[in-house]
């Protein structure tokens, strides 16, 4: 067993240790075990202030709510569309889950994050989303009776527990600012991480100019004299600027440089601070893209493995906010977005609330499931399989 498997061991023993020292004060229930607290109920009163600040925040988050509830939902028929059509043949959401191993794991349906990234990550989601829901909470006037951790199984999780009476005989207003507000802190931070890492601490770390790595034996690098371990710093004359875009979308660094050319083009590469003229070739993958031939890396500022590892933790941070953001403010109760949809219906028809919101909700959960297990359905009756 590796060094990061036994960590990760460790890790558990330790906190299955805890759990079991303080189980005169851990409730369970089914496969859930819950530590409630009175731990963060101060440091909620005050970050509460001042309350016209976060009146104006909460109500802006409505508006984001109810935006991405759209969104979202649109989204998912339009996938659904697709999936009938077989133009998608990959479920429609997938399932973050923490690896022992070191390395990022994927396949239909599912994403395997290494254990620790996983913690951070799921750290990044839960303590703003739930603070965002204790100090809407408390602006609202509505007393916060317990904060607390959860556990299902290895998964963890934490809750604040605003007073259910209070809210329910709170205003529209109020109760629609709080259920938004878990939802708004996920988007914050999807918003405030991406643009970092975009415009901040990617173009620290990563200044400009890439490493040959490999050079395809007879391809158009290596008939123009490029050597791997060369640093190609210009191209047609322009300085190699690498991109956090480049770096998501796989296509390989210096494709904006050649997005413009195609296949046959001449263009110079300046490595080692000599000059080469490169006839471009054919994508082995798709004729009709521009080919270099070569396997390269960004020159970094520091550790590149440090770097590395910086740029996925940060990445799959914001990746993830946004995507539980969308999820939770589905309009499914008991999510977020259930309980806004339930909220509004309540203001129109008290006596019919409940059947609204159960209404919407298994309407789209039938498209979430359907998003789901239609792709893997489909495949196992095509003609092919």
């Amino acid at each position: 067993m590796d060094a990061y498997s036994l960590s990760v061991l460790f890790f558990l023993g330790i906190l299955f240790a805890l759990i079991y020292r303080d189980r005169k004060n851990i409730e369970v229930q089914y496969f859930l075990l819950i530590r409630r607290t009175k731990i963060g109920i101060k440091i909620l009163n005050k970050l509460s202030r001042p309350r016209i600040f976060w009146k104006i925040i909460g109500t802006v988050g409505i508006f984001i709510a109810f935006f991405l509830m759209y969104d979202g939902t649109v989204s998912l028929i339009k996938y659904g569309e697709m999936v009938m059509k077989g133009a998608v043949t990959v479920p429609g959401l997938s399932f973050v889950f923490p690896s022992a191993k070191p390395q990022v794991e994927a396949g239909p349906g599912y994403v395997l994050i290494p254990f620790w990234f996983w913690l951070a990550v799921i750290a990044s989601v839960i303590i703003p989303h739930e603070a965002f829901h204790g100090i809407m909470s408390r602006v609202e006037n509505v007393r916060v009776k317990s904060t607390g951790l959860l556990l299902l199984l290895v998964l963890p999780g934490a809750f604040v527990e605003p007073d259910e009476k209070q809210l329910k005989k709170a205003k529209l207003v109020s109760r629609l600012r709080v259920f938004a507000a878990g939802s708004l802190a996920n988007f914050l931070v999807y918003i405030i991480l991406f643009n970092a890492v975009s415009f901040v601490i990617w173009p620290y770390f990563i200044p400009g100019g890439i490493i040959v790595q490999e050079v395809n034996a007879t391809g158009p690098a290596d008939n123009a004299g490029l050597k791997a371990g060369m640093l190609i710093t210009e191209v047609n004359g322009a300085p190699v600027k690498l991109s956090y875009k480049e770096f998501l979308s796989g296509a390989g660094y210096l494709s904006g440089e050649m997005k413009e050319l195609e296949p046959g083009d001449e263009i110079s590469v300046v490595a080692n601070s000599t000059r080469f003229d490169v006839k471009l070739g054919s994508n082995p993958e798709n004729k009709t893209l521009p080919y270099l031939g070569i396997v390269s890396v960004p020159v970094t500022r520091g550790d590149a493995n440090a770097a590395g590892l910086l740029f996925q933790s940060l990445t799959w941070m914001w990746i993830i906010n946004y995507a539980i953001c969308v999820f939770n403010i589905m309009p499914i109760f008991p999510l977020d977005g259930g309980q806004l949809v339930h909220a509004i219906a309540e203001k129109i028809s008290r006596k019919h609330a409940k059947r609204i919101t159960y209404a919407v909700s298994f309407f789209i959960l039938l498209i979430l499931l359907f998003n789901f297990f239609a792709p893997f359905l489909l495949q196992a009756v095509s003609p092919s399989s």
